[in-house]
């Protein structure tokens, strides 16, 4: 029996208080946790503890509130929250001083792939702020005559897509910004995200409310802006390329794709999706597209410094152990010598995208499944990484798929703090999140159909202001 008038204006009501209440504690998590790491230790983790169980209230209160209302005021939320998180200096990552220092580079004209940042061919472009004095490396807690910039000693790990965003921040911003370009970077690109979802969820006829997952989220407005992770522009064009597929346009779905692929190198996997339950004449023309926007982008490269262009992607796998087996975490759990290891990880990404084929499963939930399988597969310690996932899981409406994007977070912070149980941690916090996904997939089916049958009604009256929680998955 429907609610009357009264009822639903006393629910949205109490809806608009929690997601209010919500708003402001979240702001408030956003300004303090932009503090030094080093004078925090775990407390950091706890308090993104809090905030995502605040995360999680204020997307359900959003779920709640009428259309009209809650959709504007998702986008404003995010846009505070990001702003807070400009407050202090990244607090978790010192990647954004690399792309500072590729940015430099590239506007000196010289391929970012040819010198590592030690080289001393490079010595003339070294920034008081990125090779500071001994006073400056004093302050740091490091020796003289140190680099803020990570693996100073080996060339740049990123691609060319990614090479561009620094020397273009670079190139708007100069010298004098600092780590604040980037975190403003980082924060344009990630609204451009937010307001970007309500239009690719209706695309999918899925309720726009659902914004609130991803622009809500600690991890978006952490990663991206404070610590201005470029994994924000991957996630950009990975959800274009949702908007595109929704659209029936192939070719700049593999474009897209391609050009998420060549800012990080994992959103490649979310191609499978793409290709379930298209013409041959569309998956030709997709592949065609991907393969087309990445020689384009690599050639340049190549003909300048030729296999260089690899960078220190080699070493990288090897210092996460990727090769040896070490770094897959719940593959691990059976003791199995490292090539074994490796094997069935892999296996069971490749069961997974053959599952997405054969199921014809959409794009979204395709590309959620297809990344979630990868994190939990190779399970690293890089929390960032689960960006991407986030995004899609919002346009899936998956809610279910944020548990592998927080999952990364006690492993993380374990390995930064050297704590000698980190192997531990990783796998309950990985663990507890593959038992999330395993749970719902097999006692939450009525939940699932109810949520879709939502879903569907809420496509079709657009206009309406519904107060159900549309599809809580």
């Amino acid at each position: 029996m429907p609610p009357s008038a009264p009822d639903a204006q006393a629910r949205w009501a109490r809806a608009g208080f929690l997601a209010a209440a919500a708003a402001g504690a979240g702001l408030c998590l956003s300004f303090v946790t932009a503090e030094p790491l080093r004078n925090d230790r775990w407390a950091l983790l706890a308090r993104l503890a809090v905030w995502a169980v605040v995360w999680g209230v204020g997307v359900v209160c959003a779920l709640r509130l009428p259309r009209r209302y809650a959709v504007p005021a998702i986008v404003a939320v995010a846009f505070v929250l990001r702003l807070a998180a400009l407050a202090g200096q990244p607090i978790l990552s010192d990647d954004l001083y690399r792309y500072a220092w590729d940015g430099r580079v590239q506007v000196s004209g010289t391929d970012p792939y040819r010198y590592p940042p030690s080289s001393p061919n490079l010595a003339g472009l070294r920034e008081d702020w990125l090779w500071p004095d001994a006073e400056g490396c004093a302050a740091l807690q490091r020796e003289p005559g140190c680099t803020r910039i990570n693996r100073p000693t080996v060339r740049t790990i990123y691609p060319p897509v990614a090479e561009a965003w620094f020397t273009a921040v670079y190139s708007v911003a100069g010298i004098d910004a600092r780590h604040k370009a980037w975190q403003v970077a980082g924060l344009l690109g990630d609204m451009a995200l937010v307001a970007l979802l309500p239009a690719v969820l209706r695309a999918w006829k899925r309720d726009e409310r659902w914004t609130a997952l991803y622009a809500l989220s600690p991890v978006a407005v952490v990663e991206v802006v404070n610590n201005g992770h470029v994994d924000g522009l991957a996630a950009l064009f990975v959800v274009l390329a949702l908007l595109a597929s929704a659209r029936r346009r192939p070719a700049w779905v593999g474009a897209l794709v391609g050009a998420a692929f060549l800012v990080k190198l994992y959103p490649a996997v979310v191609g499978l999706a793409f290709l379930a339950d298209r013409g041959r004449h569309a998956v030709t023309r997709l592949a065609g597209a991907f393969a087309g926007v990445v020689a384009l982008a690599y050639l340049p490269h190549v003909v300048t410094v030729g296999l260089r262009v690899l960078g220190y992607l080699p070493g990288y796998l090897e210092e996460e152990r990727y090769g040896e087996g070490g770094r897959y975490l719940l593959a691990g759990l059976l003791d199995l010598p490292p090539a074994p290891t490796a094997v069935l990880a892999g296996a069971g990404v490749v069961a997974t995208g053959a599952w997405v084929l054969v199921r014809r499963v959409d794009a979204p939930r395709g590309s959620a499944v297809l990344l979630g399988a990868l994190l939990l597969a190779v399970t690293p310690v890089q929390p960032w990484y689960a960006v991407t996932l986030l995004a899609v899981a919002t346009v899936a409406a998956r809610p279910v798929w944020s548990a592998v994007a927080l999952a990364g977070y006690p492993y993380f912070f374990a390995v930064l703090l050297d704590s000698p149980h980190a192997v531990a941690i990783g796998r309950v916090s990985y663990g507890l999140a593959l038992a999330a996904l395993v749970g719902f997939r097999f006692y939450a089916p009525r939940l699932t159909e109810r949520g879709e049958d939502a879903d569907r009604s809420g496509a079709g009256s657009r206009g309406g202001d519904h107060d159900g929680v549309h599809g809580v998955r």
